[in-house]
């Protein structure tokens, strides 16, 4: 596939590219990755499959192999658990700040995406819920204000969807969850908006982690 067509720099296309690839588990955890066969691939040059090497290492996809490329990282239930006491640590600083900062365009987006949500669960479209249910998390980072926050926060979650192997859970898809912060956080309620937070993140943690054997 080629990637070298669209408006983005190149080097932002193959590194989105790859990190789908990825993500998505067309190329599966364990997998060795060459810079050559990537680039051939991707009908581009090395460069800019060598800088999304580094960038995705950087974000926990990828492990290094000594003189051997890099290699898909594989799920591991320890850090799974640490990513995860991570991602809430962080969740619960964005949708406190994007509480205080009421900034009115992250407002105006969160109310017309509870109203897609509402009208998605009365139509049953689960495609619509759960590109909504990510969209809600960027709109609260984004309403952190914080750069930093946005970029930590969408490389954690990305790393807990590789872990859990991509798969979804019912605590995934809860529109109701979701809509319950939302509307905590546009009546600036900050400390019921972090506690339905925490709840939300927990149940999707506890849906994703096997059960102890009895």
């Amino acid at each position: 596939m080629s990637v070298g067509s669209r408006h983005r720099p190149l080097r932002e296309e193959v590194l989105v590219e790859l990190r789908r690839l990825i993500l998505e588990g067309e190329l599966e955890a364990g997998t060795h990755l060459t810079e050559a066969a990537i680039a051939e691939r991707l009908a581009v040059s090395r460069l800019p499959v060598r800088e999304a090497f580094r960038k995705l290492e950087a974000e926990g996809l990828l492990e290094a192999l000594p003189r051997r490329g890099v290699r898909v990282v594989r799920p591991d239930a320890d850090e799974l658990q640490t990513v995860h006491e991570i991602r809430i640590a962080l969740e619960l600083i964005a949708v406190r700040r994007a509480t205080e900062r009421a900034d009115a365009a992250v407002f105006t987006e969160l109310r017309d995406a509870l109203a897609a949500g509402d009208t998605a669960v009365r139509e049953g479209r689960d495609d619509q819920l759960d590109e909504l249910n990510e969209r809600f998390h960027d709109i609260l980072a984004r309403g952190s204000g914080s750069r930093v926050l946005i970029e930590t926060l969408r490389s954690v979650r990305n790393q807990v969807h590789h872990l859990v192997g991509g798969k979804k859970s019912a605590a995934d898809l809860s529109w109701d969850e979701h809509a319950s912060i939302v509307r905590a956080v546009l009546d600036s309620d900050g400390e019921m908006a972090s506690l339905l937070m925490r709840r939300h993140l927990l149940a999707r943690h506890q849906a994703h982690t096997p059960a102890d054997p009895a």
